[in-house]
């Protein structure tokens, strides 16, 4: 009230938008008037300094007992981080190369962070000998980031050259890799959801779903003569297992990376620069809600982040 009084030319009055009272409950941010009948008016120095005040009261007003809400839709969060991530990239191959080979093995391109993603080759024996398949030469052509309920869904479409799944002689007899079945992925595509977290003060994401789509299919065609045929047929259901675990290995690799605290780090950082507050700068949240179709974050602008 004494804030009004003082200043009788500034009519227009907004109460800090805060979530819980605080000690400096009156506190009010004064807005001069700027428009009258549709004419600009040019701002006198009183009405400026009012302004001023009205800012510095509002901004003294949080205290670490009041805090403020932002709400973001996953929609607008999914082309903020379409921008931030520029073009995602996945990778899968863990073929064994040769002393010369340095292709580079699996892995996740998320902006300018680049994590591996070790996944384990299947073995199994034939006849005593051992062989193993591989994931081959499968590069991501297109990523693109959408809303799904309480998560923000990435789908991975892959551009194949040749066969996804390769078999190779480990130990034994080896007579031939071409005597086991090829595995051909159809349609090959990935999807992931991420959910918004808390980190430390920022918003970053984990991961909480990956899902393989397409079909695989194991071929002896490659396979020639009766001998190396024969092998070929007994390796089917090896090769068949061979698809079902890379889901379970896929979804492990992708989550013991991406979840990893660095990689979250380097994720909150990328977001934070688009949640600045004008002359507030960067807010350290105290915590980050989800529904489903909304994120929710809490933070104080003069105030370190609580804990939760």
């Amino acid at each position: 009230a004494q804030s009004v009084a003082r200043w009788p030319r500034c009519p227009n009055l907004i109460r800090a938008n805060r979530r819980e009272p605080s000690h400096r409950a009156g506190a009010l941010l004064h807005l001069p008037p700027v428009g009258n009948g549709g004419r600009s008016r040019v701002l006198g120095w009183r009405n400026i300094f009012a302004w001023m005040i009205g800012v510095a009261l509002m901004v003294g007003a949080y205290t670490p007992a009041s805090a403020a809400e932002l709400k973001i839709s996953l929609a607008e969060l999914a082309r903020i981080l379409t921008v931030t991530l520029g073009e995602p990239k996945l990778r899968l191959h863990n073929v064994p190369g040769g002393a010369l080979d340095f292709t580079p093995g699996s892995s996740l391109k998320l902006g300018s962070t680049t994590v591996a993603i070790p996944i384990p080759a299947r073995t199994f024996s034939v006849g005593g000998t051992t062989y193993a398949y591989y994931v081959n030469e499968v590069n991501s052509s297109k990523i693109t980031i959408s809303a799904v309920p309480s998560a923000l869904r990435f789908t991975v479409v892959f551009a194949t050259n040749g066969p996804a799944l390769v078999g190779r002689c480990v130990t034994g007899f080896c007579f031939s890799d071409s005597i086991l079945p090829e595995i051909t992925w159809t349609k090959p595509a990935v999807t992931f959801d991420l959910t918004p977290v808390w980190i430390n003060g920022n918003l970053s994401l984990d991961l909480k779903r990956v899902d393989i789509s397409g079909t695989f299919t194991p071929d002896c065609n490659a396979a020639n003569g009766i001998f190396s045929g024969g092998i070929c047929d007994l390796a089917l259901p090896k090769a068949r297992g061979a698809t079902r675990t890379l889901k379970t290995d896929l979804d492990k690799a992708l989550k013991d990376q991406v979840n990893a605290p660095e990689i979250q780090a380097k994720l909150a950082a990328g977001l934070r620069s688009y949640l600045k507050f004008g002359p507030v700068g960067e807010a350290r949240f105290s915590r980050v809600q989800v529904d489903a179709d909304t994120v929710t974050l809490t933070f104080c602008l003069a105030c370190q982040a609580e804990t939760q």
